[in-house]
């Protein structure tokens, strides 16, 4: 068994720390309503989280990258009230800025070819458009604590035989 040192658990702490730190700063109750022809609905969110998991699949992208632009999705929903048939190009939208954020140059598919085959419905200008409102609604902060960012501090720390966590919750209070 393998007993991590002390700068091991401090690195691990400081990013569990980081990462609940951030997401205090970026947290917005999400208020999900009944379907109606005005709002998003929780199914018609989900569907489109689903699109974009299969177009992670399709290009073959990172995990961190469906996890970001599904909080950037939800975030930008928090934010304003958006129509249905808006709700592809916003989700693309998401999904591209995500890739760029996320993802290495060579990587990231280009607008056209996503806007093609992604079957989104929008044009690549639609799409850059919908991007500059997504910046401007969340003030142009899209780096986040995802849920993912906290499985990777837990499976980090999971290689040792105590979790930091559980002595950062104890300093901090009930968890």
């Amino acid at each position: 068994m393998k007993f991590p040192g002390l700068l091991e658990n401090q690195r691990l702490s400081f990013l569990l720390e980081m990462a609940i730190s951030r997401e205090a700063q970026m947290w917005k109750v999400n208020v999900l309503k009944i379907s109606t022809n005005q709002s998003v609905s929780p199914a018609q969110r989900d569907a489109v989280v689903r699109w974009l998991a299969k177009l992670k699949h399709q290009f073959n992208l990172y995990p961190e990258t469906l996890a970001l632009a599904s909080s950037l999705l939800d975030r930008f929903l928090a934010t304003v009230k958006a129509r249905p048939k808006y709700l592809n190009c916003i989700a693309i939208s998401c999904f591209f800025l995500a890739a760029k954020t996320i993802e290495e140059d060579e990587r990231i598919p280009g607008l056209k070819v996503l806007a093609r085959d992604s079957f989104c419905g929008c044009s690549s200008s639609e799409i850059l458009r919908m991007e500059r409102i997504i910046l401007d609604k969340l003030n142009w902060d899209l780096h986040t604590a995802t849920p993912l960012d906290f499985l990777h501090i837990s499976l980090q720390s999971n290689s040792s035989s105590v979790w930091p966590a559980a002595s950062f919750c104890h300093s901090r209070g009930p968890c």
